[in-house]
């Protein structure tokens, strides 16, 4: 089983990317697949990742997080 940590981490790279664009990314049929179509909680599994060092975040310019693997991770 992929866990949705994985899932999301496999999404993401050096480049900053938007929460919105990541969702997008990730797509409707895997957020389902591993439980997180609801936004909050998609988010929520962002911040958890933040929190563990795996994943760098920032607020571009117009406000959106943007989020980035961290430099040890690339």
């Amino acid at each position: 089983m992929v866990s949705r940590h994985s899932v999301l981490l496999a999404a993401l790279s050096s480049e900053p990317t938007s929460t919105s664009d990541l969702y997008e990314r990730v797509g409707y049929l895997e957020l389902a697949r591993i439980g997180l179509i609801s936004y909050p909680a998609f988010r929520a599994e962002l911040v958890e990742l933040a929190s563990a060092g795996h994943v760098e975040s920032e607020t571009s310019l117009d406000g959106s997080t943007m989020w980035r693997l961290t430099r040890a991770r690339n």
